[in-house]
């Protein structure tokens, strides 16, 4: 019977684009998705500052909705980063998978990422997930601020394309392209961390075009990256070491853990350490000259998630002592990082044109030398501009609802209520006890179908919310066992 479904609204599905849309799509797949989707690519203009009519092939998937008569504002979809494509957010818009029900679903990879190959470089020393697992851990262990600059001159050198059309509103242009080519007159939005930016950014250069929004992880062009998103980690680091005082068997095992962290990370600055570990999946040896830079960068990704960041206590108190196993442990099994891929090349062309212009690197005890070493990236880029009108605070009566996680390290709740002062019609709906990005929690997409469903923000309720308090989860005291 569901294959039966399915046959229908594919057949219903493929005369409907065909008729509708100015793309010509086909079979493809989306990576952690299922089903089967449909792809195309749109010629677009490279931008406002690029000389004559040069064109860029943008790339489009499109899955369909599961019913023959679909409502007619689908939902488009955008990724974080800066530099994460729309199509590597598969396992997300899995957990929103209902709102395909009656929606049509579209992925648009901002150029310069995933398959809108309009930026690239010999980045590999930058990407580490298309690198093996070894050589993966070998090289986060031994980053270093000149090799991370070296390999930086590399992807510089050998750049193809232009970073000055690679700006935010260079992708909300390209946005504005696939609608019209689709035949929609109106969408919704979901857009997490720096989509959140994206969508914002286009509820105010094309409130027409838009229905609803949601927002996840609130990420305002008034943040700036890396210097907020630090300043706001360090923050949540404090309330990591604060929890654990606050924790009977915590406390008790790591008395010390702030007075730890701040010696531990002087010492790999002034000196680096050089440490053999055996690699956690293969037993192999690797030879290791660990510094502040490589320490902090690992420390900033498990705030992210608080399954991750009570890991933090054992794993710094552990290095303090000089046993960088369970610090080599946690980078070789990607518990520190997201499964998503990165354009490098994308992410600094946005950030050194919006994020870092006219900024200086943060003065942070923990966190500086990884702030630092991003401004460096800008230096010798041919990354674009923006005018001042872009750091303006979107003013908006799109219905939209945003959302936050109370331990959310980059994007806390408080860049959402600032977004929010200017929004009409709006509902801020903070999750205690998780992260960065809430929309997968069961309750949290429920409450986003009902909404993209009605269209209106009072409809985005449910009696679930009064269960949004998730408790910290317990903290490791050693490598096997959790405590309170």
């Amino acid at each position: 019977m569901l294959a039966a479904i399915f046959a229908l609204s594919g057949c219903g599905d493929a005369t409907r684009i065909r008729a509708g849309s100015a793309l010509a799509f086909e079979d493809c797949r989306i990576k952690n998705l299922d089903t089967q989707a449909r792809c195309a690519t749109l010629d677009v203009a490279d931008g406002a500052s690029a000389p004559g009519d040069k064109k860029v092939k943008i790339h489009v998937a499109f899955l369909p909705a599961l019913t023959r008569f679909p409502e007619k504002d689908p939902v488009f979809f955008f990724a974080g980063g800066p530099g994460q494509a729309a199509s590597d957010i598969g396992v997300l818009v899995s957990a929103l998978f209902t709102l395909r029900r009656n929606r049509d679903i579209v992925l648009v990879d901002q150029r310069g990422t995933g398959r809108s190959k309009t930026l690239q470089c010999d980045a590999s020393g930058l990407e580490p997930e298309k690198l093996p697992p070894e050589v993966q851990l070998a090289q986060a262990l031994n980053a270093t601020a000149e090799q991370v600059q070296k390999e930086w001159r590399r992807c510089v050198e050998t750049l193809k394309g232009n970073p000055a059309t690679h700006r935010t509103d260079d992708y909300i242009a390209d946005l504005e392209a696939v609608r019209k080519a689709m035949g929609y007159e109106k969408i919704n939005v979901w857009g997490g961390s720096y989509g959140s930016r994206v969508a914002l950014r286009y509820m105010k250069l094309h409130p027409t075009s838009i229905r609803s929004a949601v927002l996840d992880g609130v990420a305002p062009t008034t943040l700036r990256l890396p210097n907020d998103a630090l300043i706001n980690s360090d923050a949540q680091l404090r309330q990591v070491v604060s929890a654990c005082v606050q924790s009977e068997n915590c406390a008790k095992q790591f008395p010390n853990l702030e007075r730890e962290l701040t010696a531990l990370l002087v010492t790999l600055r002034s000196s680096p350490r050089s440490v053999s570990i055996a690699h956690p999946a293969t037993g192999k040896t690797l030879e290791a000259r660990l510094t502040d830079i490589s320490f902090a960068s690992t420390l900033w990704p498990m705030l992210y998630i608080p399954e991750t960041s009570r890991m933090l206590p054992f794993v710094v108190s552990e290095a303090s002592r000089g046993n960088f196993a369970p610090f080599a442990g946690l980078l070789s099994s990607g518990s520190a990082t997201a499964d998503v891929s990165v354009s490098v090349a994308q992410r600094f062309a946005v950030m050194c044109a919006e994020d870092m212009s006219g900024q200086t690197p943060v003065s942070n005890e923990r966190f500086g030398a990884v702030a630092a070493n991003f401004f460096e990236f800008c230096k010798g880029f041919p990354h674009g501009r923006v005018n001042a009108e872009f750091f303006e605070p979107t003013q908006s009566d799109i219905p939209t609802l945003l959302l936050s996680g109370s331990f959310d390290p980059v994007t806390p709740p408080s860049a959402a209520e600032l977004a929010a002062k200017t929004l009409t019609q709006k509902k801020h709906v903070v999750v205690e006890g998780l992260g960065h990005i809430v929309s997968p929690n069961a309750c949290v997409a429920r409450l986003i179908r009902k909404f993209v469903e009605a269209g209106v923000i009072a409809k985005a309720n449910d009696a679930c919310e009064s269960e949004l308090k998730l408790p910290r989860p317990l903290f490791y005291v050693s490598a096997m066992e959790a405590k309170p």
